[in-house]
């Protein structure tokens, strides 16, 4: 499921080494945003994969001071949903083929203003844009996680979260299913 070109090797080497999970699921994430976002429709609506937790630090510090995006933890389909549905806000277009790119990561400065939407598009461009307006998606985000909240205290216990790779496994059963009926 990696490109040739695996950009996120290095984390996932430091990830390995210092055996953390969370973060190599995460990871599993970033080499697989395009997919598991082609097929949110699928997903969505089972709690399980839907608040599947990501390792994102989408922070700034300064002096001692952390001004957040959002807080943690920040759930897949939270991040999803909140992409498709701010478009505006979060997604971008390819620097080489113009296609739309949806962000795997999004992160920037409070001062500034500036926010870096990371991605990675079909073509096989991979990097991030810089946008300004970190306030607007620090709120626009801070929303749907509070929507989201509500849903997850009513409708899940911790223990019943899975992980990235359980996700895929299940898309690629489901995909073989379809294809075999």
């Amino acid at each position: 499921m990696c490109n040739s070109h695996d950009r996120f090797a290095k984390v996932e080497a430091e990830a390995l080494r210092i055996h953390d999970e969370f973060w190599l699921d995460t990871i599993c994430f970033f080499r697989n945003a395009n997919e598991i976002y082609r097929r949110f429709d699928e997903w969505k609506d089972i709690d399980r994969f839907y608040f599947i937790p990501l390792r994102l630090d989408m922070a700034y510090y300064i002096r001692g001071l952390t001004l957040r995006i959002a807080e943690p933890p920040i759930y897949l389909g939270t991040f999803i949903r909140n992409t498709l549905e701010n478009l505006d806000l979060f997604s971008f277009k390819c620097p080489e083929c113009g296609r739309t790119v949806y962000p795997h990561g999004y992160n920037g400065s409070p001062l500034s203003g500036r926010v870096d939407l990371q991605g990675t598009c079909d073509c096989g461009w991979g990097g991030y844009v810089t946008v300004s307006g970190w306030h607007a998606r620090s709120e626009v985000l801070k929303r749907t996680q509070k929507t989201d909240r509500r849903r997850m205290i009513f409708r899940l216990r911790r223990k019943n979260t899975s992980t990235i790779q359980e996700l895929l496994v299940w898309l690629k059963k489901k995909s073989y299913l379809i294809s075999n009926f």
